[in-house]
């Protein structure tokens, strides 16, 4: 039997080369320009909308050592009192999870006595187990794990960072490992860098610095390249950009090949990939919004190719009962799995010219990057220099700019907020709490406790600030500028009185000023906008001279008659929200 070849098939629909795709997309785009569809990513590099046949050569040959794309469903479970962690673990295993992650409050609760508690009723041979936060030197938990009856079979490892130790302490870690053979004894965390706000070639780069210097650091400790390369563990955040993220690991996998052979490492396997779902992006106040970015995140993680996979609960507790929480997003595992059959296949994202590409990208620019922090000393070096803090303040800095001025959408938190519950009204002193105290780089901060904070107020001052948006002009332009206008206000917590259609008359002046709004925003659709603007404004400064008029989009030719009008300002695409609201919220009284 023969096989037609894939370019043979449908001689009616001939092959379209990249030239001839381009010119119809840029006369398609008309007066747009075509760099307006070229995704400039936050790395630096740049991507077309559209690739093909032509980018094969430029593949690369990705290790993917799986049988088939199976991954480990990982809980977290927070240890202060072993019993409750060991039921609570229990209740896991019941729910389909395959691993356990013990996170340690207290290197006490290591004990050997702490240890038979937590331990009890779990099979080690069967589940993987990993430990992390405050744990008590490896060494010494090594030698207390091997009491536990089946422990030496146990498929997980430490996530935590090695701490500082002697030649002779890192050689006898290694030596208590050999009893170990598939515990993973070596962490190399990449999250406290992404929760800082590092891309995603910073953090190829960072886990490869923590490889390298591992690598140095047991090499001296007269223990094998292999032995030091099965022992790794890299924990790596998953953000909600599906495709990089879903490429990161790929371009991961391809540079940990050849530094390891470098280093004259076998090559037969790579260090364990362990997945963790970003907390940056989660919305405190809308947490719903969460189970979509945790899902993508996790599609992403699978498709790469990552060995274990934890996906946090969407809320803190605060908005949702954590039981809940934690149910919903095991189930995305289930229905990955078990639905969408993706652990059934080999590497499913080879072959995607797109992300084939996007993979070539990262590695080459996260390969470029890790020249330069080994230029620095290696990992630990570049970060007791400030190396580290410096470029990822740099992407951070950008980062803001585009979340600031709503470049990059978080919907529920700068696009799209949804009214806050009763009973997170009752608990709105915590949730400004829990906010004030997210990471530095957190991307939702800055939006939820602008929100929180004219919210607050209007529950002790009994009124919330409002905003009436009134329509003019084209019916269709002006609906357009006052959804827009009613998003931006209501990202910071303002409530709209109303939003309406109204001649220029006597009588639609009064009923825009009848709810008392502290803002009337303008939306007109006229050829020249500035005759009505200066109509409305005149006329209801003279009805209530204390009232903000705002006009929706960019300023006009004449905007500087409109501002000496009266005009306060101008909303529009690109500006910075964040900093109008906080500007809108001082006019308005808001403390």
């Amino acid at each position: 039997m023969t096989h037609s070849r894939p370019d043979s098939l449908f001689h009616e629909f001939p092959a379209v080369s990249r030239e001839d795709w381009k010119k119809k997309a840029t006369a398609e785009l008309k007066e747009t320009p075509y760099d307006s569809i070229v995704w400039q990513t936050p790395d630096g590099f740049k991507l077309e909308p559209w690739y093909s046949h032509e980018e094969k050569e430029q593949l690369l040959d990705i290790p993917f050592y799986k049988p088939i794309n199976s991954w480990k469903n990982c809980r977290q479970i927070i240890v202060d009192d072993p019993i409750a962690a060991n039921k609570a673990a229990l209740q896991s295993f019941e729910l389909d999870a395959a691993a356990i992650e013990f996170l340690i409050t207290d290197p006490a609760l290591c004990s050997p006595e702490n240890l038979n508690h937590l331990f009890n009723g779990i099979k080690p041979e069967a589940v993987a187990i990993f430990f992390s936060g405050n744990l008590p030197p490896a060494a010494e938990l090594l030698k207390t794990l091997l009491a536990i009856p089946g422990f030496s079979e146990n498929s997980g490892g430490l996530l935590a960072e090695s701490s500082a130790a002697t030649i002779e302490q890192d050689a006898e870690l290694f030596s208590f490992g050999k009893l170990f053979p598939l515990f993973g004894l070596l962490g190399i965390d990449i999250i406290p860098y992404h929760e800082k706000g590092s891309t995603a070639v910073q953090e190829i780069a960072l886990a490869l610095g923590g490889v390298s210097d591992c690598l140095h650091r047991y090499f001296a400790a007269g223990v094998p390249a292999d032995s030091i390369v099965s022992a790794i563990n890299i924990i790596l955040p998953v953000g909600s950009s599906h495709f990089t993220e879903l490429a990161k690991p790929r371009a991961l996998r391809y540079l940990l090949m050849h530094l390891l052979k470098a280093y004259g490492a076998s090559g037969k396997s790579l260090p364990a990939l362990f997945a963790r779902t970003s907390k940056r992006n989660h919305s405190l106040l809308d947490p719903y919004t969460n189970v979509l970015r945790l899902t993508t995140e996790a599609v992403s993680a699978v498709l790469g190719g990552y060995d274990t996979l934890q996906i946090g609960a969407f809320d803190t507790g605060l908005s949702v009962n954590t039981e809940v929480a934690e149910r919903i997003t095991g189930n995305i595992h289930l229905i990955l799995k078990e639905e969408a059959s993706l652990d059934r296949v080999v590497d499913p994202a080879h072959g995607s010219h797109y992300i084939e590409t996007l993979t070539k990208n990262l590695a080459e620019s996260a390969w470029t990057l890790f020249k330069e922090i080994e230029a620095e000393g290696g990992l630990a070096e570049a970060n007791d220099r400030g190396f580290i803090q410096k470029i990822i303040s740099e992407a951070e800095t950008k980062r803001r700019k585009t979340l600031d001025n709503r470049k990059k959408t978080i919907i529920g938190v700068n696009r799209y907020p949804w009214p806050l519950g009763a009973e997170q009204v009752e608990k709105m002193s915590a949730l400004e709490v829990a906010v004030e105290q997210l990471p530095e780089g957190n991307e939702t901060a800055g939006y939820e406790l602008l929100r929180l904070k004219t919210l607050s107020y209007g529950l002790k001052s009994g009124r919330t600030p409002s905003i009436f948006i009134w329509m003019l002009g084209d019916p269709a332009v002006s609906f357009r500028q006052a959804a827009f206008a009613e998003d931006f206000f209501k990202c910071g917590g303002f409530e709209i009185a109303d939003r309406t259609a109204l001649p220029l008359e006597e009588s639609s002046y009064r009923a825009a000023l009848q709810s008392n709004p502290d803002i009337i925003v303008l939306c007109i659709a006229e050829k020249d906008s500035v005759p009505s603007a200066l109509n409305l404004t005149s006329s209801l400064r003279a009805l209530k001279p204390g009232i903000i008029t705002v006009m929706a989009g960019k300023p006009p030719k004449e905007h500087e008659k409109l501002l000496n009008a009266g005009i306060d300002s101008f909303i529009y695409t690109g500006i910075n929200v964040l900093e109008m609201l906080k500007s809108y919220q001082h006019k308005t009284g808001v403390k």
